[in-house]
């Protein structure tokens, strides 16, 4: 047996002990008897610790202080055994021989005891031999030897975890966790009745994921499972030896002054190191996964966790609870709301992510500066770390808001439901034709996802400007797709307005305002549009109704009444709790009609209706109810787009209808009943998205890149033909079968 060393220390609450395995002929698991020897007998020498790691390739991680209670009672035991005035009351004359012969017997099991503490047999035997004594010999065997038996017996059988001797699985038993080396924290399973409630996986093949419905805890379980946890032996072995590797100079391409390239240099690092060990080694790896291994490695390395989790597009938030060895993260799902995970990090780890985060802004995070507030875009996340919060005095705490890996598209909110054809093509008709729209709606509620679907309704034609100051918008993915836009990070409130002049000498845009925290920027931003009045606003806020949007822009911005007439539509968003899942809805389109003067009127154009879970127009057509009831449905493939034309109208203002319709029509010189088909083929060219979909099952369809496509190409065919629409959709049809 080679003892190996062995260190503790403190992880937030916990004491920890850690024995490096390496160089050992062991398995590294309680299992095999000459591991359990080495770790019983070195714990037994350490005060009590609440988990004990084995340190190889590969780690194992045993949760429960059960097993250093059994070291220490071993540990006492040992002691007991090698005191020879446990064996009698004195040792001359005849008792000498007689403790000297059973101080060797017991000795000789003391190595089986340590092998197999759950094993009470050896002591069994002994206690049944020396019972059958008789004579003066055995009051004395009774009161010392027996007693020091029975004592061991007894001390062993206290430690819960081994009570039940029969078939003990020792890694069962004391929890063990087994994980690659680079994988920081405990990742344990589900603890409850379970019941499973959706199964999907995540994007480049990085994991799958699966919600549980826990039957005896409210939180969902959401399990993460990774193919690194995975990883075959001579795969993690190799990373292993990579990531032990020594060198005399430093590679001349790390530039670790940029802490934003550690990742990209970290990747080509590995890889390299791995082929070079690949080569001197009998392993054959094929150089495709070896360079799967290095970016597994390299990502671990530089996010840690928050790497995986980064891949699931259904989560919206990350909360990691000080102390962290205690709580497990939780994530917020965009169906199932706030669930448990299972993965429990640690305070070490968490405070040296946050040292190493802190670098990119070139600030510390320490007690001087125990918070920090900064943004990861490569993962689409944003973090606040609050170092030694009040009640945990030396651990972390983490929330994370993520955001979607690519961007939104209206398509895609058509197949979560959160709007019909009918609505996407009348507001985007709207806001492309100068309209201004507030997105209200309590947080989740996909407010600022609305924002960004309106991209490619605006078109690559216009200019755009975001206002942001969290990267929430994909920038960089729309301008790769020939999309104008431009990004203003709301840093600094004094000098935006100086930033706000030069874009209005810039002439016309659009204006997206998204999530900025501070007032005087938004209030800046809004007056100016207002002013001006060319720039068209597209903007989200935190307001429950129509009322609080009011209040928050004329009384607690204190801008005049006049620039709320600037807005033209109020679009409310909210989420519902269902048996199935949380769901996110626009659930009403309204219109700020012009003519009011200390309360705003409104037209209801869309409005909710939660029986039946649609968003239903209401003061925007009339005609044939049958027609009507129909344009509410998400399937308009059937639709003769000039024949309902031709049986509805828009509901005109002096019934409640929209005033901004017949105000856009003459100020572009359009007829209404030609505007009107303009929105119907509109709403079956994205009905016809969204059932090519589901027909073939392939979401790509409804993801920027085709969707730019598919609006490039229809946009061009109305362009070309408008306001001929039968040969527009003719066309669109066409191209859309040549796919």
């Amino acid at each position: 047996m080679i003892i190996m060393a062995l260190r503790t220390y403190r992880s937030g609450p916990l004491q920890v002990a850690e024995i490096e395995c390496y160089g050992c002929k062991g398995l590294s698991s309680l299992e095999d008897k000459r591991c359990r020897t080495c770790v019983l007998e070195q714990l037994g020498a350490q005060n009590l610790v609440d988990q004990v790691t084995l340190r190889r390739a590969y780690k194992r991680v045993y949760c429960s202080s059960e097993l250093s209670k059994l070291a220490r009672t071993l540990a006492v035991l040992k002691q007991l055994i090698f005191d020879r005035a446990s064996y009698a009351v004195s040792e001359k004359g005849k008792c000498e021989g007689c403790v000297d012969k059973r101080c060797r017997e017991l000795i000789e099991q003391w190595g089986k005891l340590l092998e197999a503490p759950h094993d009470f047999s050896p002591i069994e035997k002994l206690a049944k031999k020396y019972s059958r004594l008789k004579g003066e010999c055995a009051k004395c065997t009774e009161r010392y030897f027996l007693k020091l038996l029975a004592s061991a017996r007894t001390g062993l059988a206290g430690i819960t975890a081994i009570q039940n001797a029969d078939g003990m699985n020792y890694d069962e038993v004391f929890a063990a966790r087994v994980m690659p080396f680079f994988v920081e924290g405990i990742y344990h399973p589900p603890g409850h009745r379970l019941k499973l409630l959706e199964t999907y996986e995540l994007a480049e093949r990085r994991g799958t994921v699966r919600i549980y419905e826990q039957l005896d805890r409210p939180l969902p379980f959401y399990q993460l499972d990774l193919p690194e946890l995975k990883m075959p032996a001579e795969h993690l072995q190799l990373l292993d030896d990579a990531y032990k590797f020594e060198t005399t100079a430093k590679p001349g391409h790390a530039r670790f002054a940029f802490p934003t390239r550690i990742s990209g240099f970290l990747d080509d690092w590995y890889n390299v190191l791995l082929h070079i060990l690949r080569e001197r080694s009998d392993v054959k790896i094929p150089s495709g996964e070896l360079r799967e291994l290095a970016k597994q490695m390299s990502g671990w390395l530089t996010y840690r966790w928050l790497e995986p989790l980064s891949y699931d597009d259904k989560l919206t938030d990350i909360y990691i609870p000080a102390p962290p060895e205690l709580q497990p993260i939780r994530v917020v799902h965009e169906r199932w709301d706030m669930c448990e995970t299972g993965i429990h990090w640690t305070t070490p780890a968490l405070l040296g992510f946050g040292e190493t985060l802190a670098s990119r802004l070139a600030t510390s995070f320490d007690e001087v500066r125990p918070q920090l507030d900064i943004e990861i875009p490569e993962l689409g996340m944003r973090l606040f770390l609050s170092r030694y919060p009040a009640i945990w005095s030396r651990s972390i705490a983490i929330s994370v808001r993520k955001r979607r890996r690519r961007a939104w598209t209206q398509p895609l909110f058509l197949e979560r439901g959160t709007l019909t054809p009918l609505a996407s093509s009348l507001v985007s008709n709207l806001v492309r034709r100068g309209a201004s729209a507030f997105i209200i709606g309590e947080m989740g509620s996909a407010k600022t996802s609305e924002v960004e679907t309106l991209v490619p309704e605006i078109g690559p034609h216009q200019r755009i400007i975001a206002f942001q100051d969290t990267e929430e918008l994909h920038l960089e993915e729309f301008v790769a797709h020939g999309y104008s836009i431009e990004n203003v990070r709301i840093a600094d409130a004094e000098h935006l307005q100086r930033q706000i002049d030069a874009f209005l000498r810039g002439g016309a845009a659009y204006w997206l305002i998204t999530e900025v925290r501070a007032m005087e920027a938004v209030r800046a931003a809004l007056g100016a549009a207002a002013r001006q009045g060319s720039q068209p606003i597209v903007s989200s806020f935190h307001a429950r109704s129509k009322r609080e949007m009011f209040d928050l822009v004329c009384r607690i911005m204190r801008l005049h009444d006049a620039a709320y007439k600037y807005v033209d539509l109020v679009v409310s968003t909210a989420r519902f709790s269902t048996p199935t899942g949380t769901i996110r809805r626009i659930i009403e389109v309204a219109e700020v009609l012009k003519d009011w003067d200390d309360k705003p009127k409104y037209a209801e154009i869309f409005t909710d209706d939660r029986k039946r879970d649609l968003l239903v127009q209401k003061n925007f057509l009339r005609g044939d109810r049958t027609l009507l009831k129909r344009l509410n449905s998400f399937d308009l493939s059937k639709l003769n787009v000039l024949d309902a034309a031709k049986r509805l109208n828009f509901l005109p203002p002096e019934r409640g209808g929209s005033q901004l319709v017949p105000t856009i029509c003459k100020r572009f010189a359009i007829d209404e009943r030609n505007f009107l088909t303009c929105i119907l083929a509109e709403a079956k060219m994205k009905s016809d998205l969204l059932g090519l979909a589901r027909r073939t099952g392939d979401t790509s369809y409804l993801e920027l890149p085709f969707v730019s496509r598919a609006y490039d190409a229809y946009f061009s065919f109305v362009k070309e033909n408008a306001p001929e629409y039968e040969r527009v959709l003719t066309r669109w049809q066409s191209w859309l079968k040549t796919l």
